[in-house]
């Protein structure tokens, strides 16, 4: 501090103004190199390149709780349980996203839950497939639930899954102090040949 009560900042500002200049020297002489670069490797156009082959798409899709589910995709954030990763939808019926999947062979649905929320959705949760509603029907007394075969369709376009959960609840509703709007606890979706 100086007696005039100000800072010397004179040496601090010569260092960052040297380094500042010393940056920029860099960052020109990589430019040059660029530069060079780029000159070096343009060459004529060639012919142009023909069709791209194709990839086929997968025969399986699988989404499970642990992954990134964005909130507008109908998921509310992860939670653990005794039986592992979940997340419960909502606060609307429908739960959906698009997957790419390989649909000229029958596919079914295999759901997992971790819990159903309301006992009435155990018997009349159902996904839709491009519209089309596939009933998932439990498997014993697990929480797991499979649908019918799903149609083969033509095309690589992308299909639109969405589950659909007839009945919703509120914690809130039993004086809990949750206010969410739940649906079931989703574990994992796994779209498979039939």
């Amino acid at each position: 501090m100086t007696t005039d009560g100000g800072y010397e900042a004179a040496p601090d500002l010569a260092a960052l103004r040297a380094e500042v200049a010393d940056l920029r020297a860099r960052m020109d002489s990589y430019e040059r190199i660029l530069q060079l670069r780029d000159a070096a490797l343009d060459q004529p156009p060639g012919p142009a390149p023909g069709p791209a082959a194709t990839l086929p798409l997968p025969d399986h899709f699988d989404i499970a709780a642990d992954q990134l589910l964005p909130v507008q995709d109908g998921f509310y954030q992860l939670e653990w349980g005794p039986e592992g990763a979940f997340r419960w939808t909502g606060p609307a019926q429908d739960v959906g996203f698009d997957t790419w999947v390989d649909r000229s062979i029958p596919l079914v649905a295999t759901l997992r839950l971790f819990h159903f929320g309301t006992p009435a959705n155990a018997g009349e949760l159902a996904i839709e497939v491009d519209g089309t509603a596939y009933p998932l029907a439990r498997e014993g007394k697990d929480k797991l639930l499979r649908s019918e075969p799903i149609a083969t369709r033509p095309g690589n376009g992308p299909t639109r899954i969405t589950l659909r959960v007839p009945h919703l609840h509120s914690p809130a509703a039993r004086g809990a102090a949750d206010r969410r709007v739940l649906g079931v606890a989703f574990q994992r979706l796994r779209i498979e040949p039939a």
